[in-house]
């Protein structure tokens, strides 16, 4: 994600707006391109190639912009720290790279110097280790300060040259992604989404990783969203949540052809509302790792508990398929329900619900959301629920098994799934 200072927003009456690049000429981007290509295989800094960029935007005071710009260029290219033989002559020692060197002389100024060395003393520090270790002195300064004296190798990290599209809807991406990130909530409204289909099933699987709450309804082929995080049940202004907000949705509005999006933004300590859709020149953009093949990965489980839980249901039910997070279930009232495992049998399916301890305002959010569900016809669920919660799911129709530290509950599983098999 980019940072704040390659971040071109500004704030006008209650609202955020973002410098799209497309708003540019398309001579100047393409200028900006030639100027990679021109130095590619060559020895560059950042610096340099962010000030060539301010050079082609002129015009543009925002340095922000060329910030910006810089590091979208970066999903095609990249900095590679160049390779310079490190010897110590004078020392049987091995040195791999430049962390190993780093390594010893941080080590040799420690025990020297007590892991500080005065400025007065700098110049003899050094040359005092490298004659001590048979080193020449530029390696080493080179070595303790990265691609910083030396410059960097400029490589192009795709097959071919990037067009000015390329550039600007990557840019695009950023801007947007970056925007989500620090986000507190969001509403957003797809359209034309079949709500069996592995779209609804995405965004509530993403909402679930990303421990966030949401909120939907189906209308039609209109499917509504409000994502959020649970300290906004109290009101509370939290961007923590930010990050999973952008995760859950990024992958979803650049493969969706008609959306509109409204966010609560937290940017420079002032809360601001952004807002775009599919029909902004904006929103056409394409995620870095369409280009890359690097995408971010995900934990397997959200927690301890929950892995220890499938294994024991894996173990309880061998001639059973225990599915996690596979089925899709729309109730009579068009509400979906993602359940965290699913257990099929011959004799039926089970819907397992794993509520673990968070906060008593999700615990109630969670129980009214079951309850919903088991009103509408979904009467084949089984709630597994921390035992701190148990004034908040006592009394439910539904069959509920507590569980604590230990999680030896594996007798009244198999009781509560068989009664809910029966029903």
């Amino acid at each position: 994600m980019i940072p704040l200072n390659a971040y071109p927003a500004y704030i006008r009456r209650g609202m955020i707006y973002l410098r799209f690049p497309y708003r540019y000429r398309e001579f100047l981007l393409d200028r900006i391109i030639d100027i990679f290509e021109e130095n590619l295989g060559g020895i560059v800094s950042e610096e340099g190639l962010v000030e060539s960029i301010r050079g082609v935007l002129s015009e543009e005071n925002d340095l922000r912009v060329s910030n910006m710009l810089y590091h979208s260029m970066l999903v095609f290219y990249r900095l590679e720290t160049q390779k310079i033989p490190l010897i110590l002559s004078k020392k049987r020692v091995s040195v791999r790279d430049e962390w190993d060197l780093r390594s010893i002389f941080y080590g040799w100024v420690q025990e020297k110097f007590g892991g500080f060395i005065p400025l007065e003393e700098r110049e003899n520090a050094l040359e005092a280790f490298c004659e001590e270790f048979g080193i020449e002195r530029r390696k080493l300064e080179v070595a303790i300060s990265g691609g910083i004296i030396s410059g960097y190798k400029l490589v192009r990290r795709i097959s071919r040259r990037p067009s000015v599209s390329d550039l600007v809807h990557v840019a695009n991406f950023l801007l947007i992604e970056k925007t989500l990130g620090i986000s507190e909530d969001v509403s957003i409204v797809f359209e034309g989404v079949e709500s069996k289909g592995t779209f609804v099933k995405d965004l509530v699987y993403r909402s679930k990783r990303a421990r966030l709450m949401l909120d939907f309804k189906v209308e039609g082929k209109r499917l509504k969203c409000h994502l959020y995080g649970p300290l906004q049940l109290f009101k509370h202004p939290s961007p923590i949540y930010g990050d999973g907000i952008r995760y859950v949705l990024m992958g979803l509005l650049y493969r969706h052809d008609k959306w509109w999006l409204k966010a609560t933004i937290r940017y420079r300590k002032r809360r601001c509302i952004f807002t775009i859709s599919s029909e902004s020149p904006a929103a056409e953009m394409r995620p870095p790792w369409t280009y890359t093949g690097e995408m971010k990965s995900l934990e397997p489980f959200d927690s301890y508990i929950e892995r220890r839980l499938y294994h024991i249901l894996c173990r309880m039910f061998p001639d059973s398929e225990v599915l996690r997070e596979s089925s899709v279930v729309v109730t009579s009232n068009n509400r979906i329900f993602l359940p965290d495992f699913t257990i099929r049998s011959e004799n039926g399916e089970v819907h397992v619900e794993l509520v673990g301890f968070w906060t008593e305002e999700y615990a109630r959010k969670k129980r009214e959301k079951l309850d919903e569900v088991y009103r509408d016809g979904v009467e084949n669920i089984v709630a597994i629920v921390d035992r701190k919660l148990y004034k908040y799911f006592k009394g439910a129709k539904y069959p509920v098994v507590f569980y604590d530290k230990e999680l030896s509950i594996a007798r009244k599983i198999r009781e509560a799934i068989a009664k809910a098999v029966r029903k």
